[in-house]
């Protein structure tokens, strides 16, 4: 079941409602012609009791009546956010704040590091989910009952993950490291980082290579033995990345550039690597 939310009014009283909740589970339908053509056309939001659905075409300007979305004292949880937030400022011209992303989760839980929403609701809770409406039309109106169902359905289950994932990242000390990449990723998502094609090479191509397979080794064993996801940790352009700058600017100067938990895993083992 879900409340579908169409008009500013109805929005207002709900952004009141949503303001008082611990977190809330948040998914978006958009479309996209290129990359920074961007529609947000569903927001949906499932706050514990129930699921609403926000038509974000019919309410083209919420004003000041999503704030929910940009409170730090209500954690909005989404698997793979970087879409939505770009959808979310798409609408409101906001960057959403205080996030809990299921899909980044499951990496620092030794998962798979991009396994989709119907995948994980599959594995963790044993509920296989319909995806016949994944490539629909989310701005065409009126928007069908399967349509609506499907959108339901894609918030559903997020609480029930980020309970569970929660308490097994602060079991496991890496709550923080969460966090960390999720100012990270809302930081490149609206700043993106160099290409890595503009960092020069400062030693030939052989002995670069040389160096990214031992980098590799090393890589894989910190992920083995802090059981994370190795493509989460350092994937391998990551690796390259990371190497051309400590080349080029220094080890301390590269590691400003990582997360802190990363630098903390990899500093000594790089330094150890180069001597």
């Amino acid at each position: 079941m879900f409340t579908f939310i169409d008009s500013i009014e109805d929005m207002a009283y709900l952004n009141e409602e949503l303001l008082q909740k611990p977190y809330i589970g948040v998914d978006t339908e958009f479309r996209r012609t290129t990359k920074d053509n961007m529609r947000l056309g569903l927001l949906q939001v499932n706050e514990g009791e129930e699921i609403y659905l926000i038509d974000a075409i019919l309410i083209n300007n919420p004003k000041e009546h999503c704030s929910f979305l940009f409170s730090d004292s209500v954690i909005k949880i989404f698997h793979s956010c970087k879409e939505d937030l770009e959808a979310v400022f798409s609408w409101t011209d906001k960057k959403i704040v205080n996030i809990f992303d299921t899909q980044i989760a499951n990496a620092f839980l030794n998962g798979d590091y991009s396994v989709g929403y119907q995948g994980l609701v599959e594995q963790k809770l044993g509920i296989v989910l319909n995806k016949d409406e994944t490539r629909s039309n989310w701005i065409r109106r009126p928007l069908s009952n399967s349509q609506l169902k499907y959108a339901a359905l894609d918030v559903e289950y997020l609480i029930h993950l980020y309970e569970q994932q929660k308490e097994e990242l602060i079991e496991s000390s890496k709550l923080n490291w969460h966090n960390q990449d999720i100012e990270r990723l809302i930081n490149i998502t609206f700043n993106p980082l160099p290409v890595f094609s503009e960092l020069e090479r400062s030693i030939s191509k052989v002995e670069e290579e040389d160096i990214l397979k031992e980098l590799n080794i090393i890589v894989k064993e910190i992920s083995e033995r802090q059981k994370i996801n190795t493509t989460l940790f350092f994937s391998k352009k990551a690796q390259k990345h990371f190497l051309r700058l400590v080349l080029i600017k220094g080890l301390n100067a590269a590691c400003n550039e990582i997360t802190e938990w990363r630098a903390e895993l990899i500093r000594e083992e790089m330094l150890n690597l180069l001597r």
